[in-house]
């Protein structure tokens, strides 16, 4: 069996208001509508609600197939391009469980494009960890604001295709 991977990064603009940000767990409706189901905080929310309380701005640009017209996040973070860009392993036994799809990771890249934190967001439970690994080795050039290097919070997306 022959496996594509495909990878698309749009890094996002997260609100930093501390009534957005999740208390220590959220709660998601399940499929009956009662909100009973207990999910801890990712490393990333547990991050960005940390720099919340420090003060610190976390920003967000687009990384991938930016134009002219999206270069720039509106409050003018620019600058960030991904160097490295790791493709996920295709685990054995999402393999031989024909698991595929897109599989998104929230990570945090730091004043020198380093990935700080990364968590899977959404995707096959098979592909998760594969694709956060990768998450974690990609390096980006640092996003500038002003001429000065700023922390971005954003989504790399991968897609797992069994052919």
């Amino acid at each position: 069996m022959l496996i594509r991977l495909a990878t698309a990064v749009t890094l996002l603009a997260l609100a930093l208001s501390a009534d957005a940000l999740p208390r220590q767990y959220c709660f998601l409706q399940d499929s009956k509508g009662s909100k009973d189901t207990v999910h801890p905080k990712s490393e990333v929310d547990r991050m960005v609600e940390d720099a919340n309380k420090r003060g610190e701005q976390i920003y967000g640009v687009c990384v991938d197939k930016c134009d002219e017209t999206n270069s720039t996040s509106p409050d003018g973070v620019e600058g960030l391009k991904a160097i490295v860009l790791p493709q996920p392993d295709y685990p054995k036994i999402a393999a031989a469980a024909h698991a595929s799809g897109s599989v998104e990771v929230k990570v945090i890249i730091d004043t020198d494009g380093n990935v700080i934190a990364a968590s899977a967001v959404s995707g096959h439970p098979l592909l998760q960890a594969a694709s956060v690994k990768a998450a974690r080795n990609a390096r980006f050039t640092p996003a500038k604001l002003n001429g000065s290097p700023v922390k971005v919070v954003g989504v790399i997306t991968y897609n797992f295709v069994a052919e």
